[in-house]
């Protein structure tokens, strides 16, 4: 086992962990809403969902995807935000 870091894996380890952060402050922020305001944050995340469903159904959203790479895109980030609030919502 070595004790370095190859430098080209040190810089996706750094966008990882700043990743991590931010999905990190990101949870606090949707788990603090769910407890002050669950019916808001609901309907916003719901709203969020429809947005991103109309943004990557068509071309005004990642226009350098192929249709098929933004429709994958797309499912994603919806099956994303559902967990998420699904998380939540078992978190408070």
């Amino acid at each position: 086992m070595s004790d370095t870091v190859d430098p080209d894996k040190a810089v996706a380890i750094r966008l990882r962990a700043r990743l991590a952060v931010v999905e990190r402050a990101a949870w606090f922020g949707l788990v603090h809403a769910m407890r002050t305001r669950p019916e808001e944050t609901e309907a916003f995340i719901a709203s969020e969902r429809a947005r991103c469903a109309e943004g990557f159904g068509g071309t005004a959203w990642a226009r350098d995807l192929t249709d098929a790479e933004r429709a994958l895109l797309g499912a994603e980030v919806d099956k994303g935000l559902a967990e998420l609030l699904a998380d939540a919502k078992d978190a408070v």
